[in-house]
């Protein structure tokens, strides 16, 4: 069989403290609705499509404001940490890597989850696509009346004449809906798991 394989709570912690590492490296929100802890895999399909009339100009009279991270901001590379199922329960880690850009950052997550490597590789390439994917972030306003829309909601925007799809990271109603959203590559999230790998551990000399 293919062994135990979960999540370890070795300490008393905050639900956030417990939850954000898992969020991180397994890309779904954690959002509260009222009294109910929602838990909802990003990259979902588009809820909505966007025009340039949709969104409400600001007091500047901007309907957008775009800004695009420098590859220096981003990690060439990450790690995950974990405990590997299919190596006697041992500590690894696995990375994933750009063979391109000019970034020389690094970014490393210390997982307690016990799996197996292939399935960690496959965490760590969704992580660093998904970073570079949302380099580009996007500030609008709705319409009061856009009150469907929420955080963790993927829509397909044109700005500036040019089409992107965004992921919905903060709503806040003022007089308008103001939005702050991130780029989205759903491609990213679709892609399979590799066969898992099983390691004969080293037996240690007599």
């Amino acid at each position: 069989g293919d062994g135990p394989q979960g999540y370890v709570i070795d300490r008393p912690m905050p639900p956030r403290a417990a939850i954000e590492p898992l969020a991180l490296a397994y890309a779904f929100d954690a959002t509260e609705d009222g009294e109910v802890l929602r838990f909802r895999p990003r990259g979902g399909a588009p809820v909505l499509e966007l025009s340039e009339q949709d969104l409400v100009p600001a007091e500047s009279g901007i309907a957008a404001r775009l800004v695009r991270a420098q590859e220096t901001e981003l990690p060439r590379e990450v790690s995950l940490a974990f405990t590997e199922a299919g190596a006697d329960y041992r500590r690894s880690a696995v990375r994933a890597r750009r063979l391109v850009g000019g970034s020389a950052r690094v970014s490393h997550a210390d997982l307690a989850v016990v799996t197996h490597a292939a399935a960690m590789e496959r965490r760590a390439d969704v992580w660093l696509q998904d970073l570079w994917a949302g380099r580009e972030t996007a500030e609008f306003a709705l319409a009061p009346s856009r009150l469907a829309l929420a955080a963790g909601d993927v829509v397909g925007a044109s700005i500036n004449g040019r089409r992107n799809l965004f992921e919905l990271r903060e709503v806040v109603d003022t007089g308008q809906r103001q939005i702050r959203a991130r780029a989205i590559d759903l491609d990213v999230f679709d892609a399979p798991v590799a066969a898992t790998r099983w390691r004969v551990p080293e037996q240690p000399p007599p």
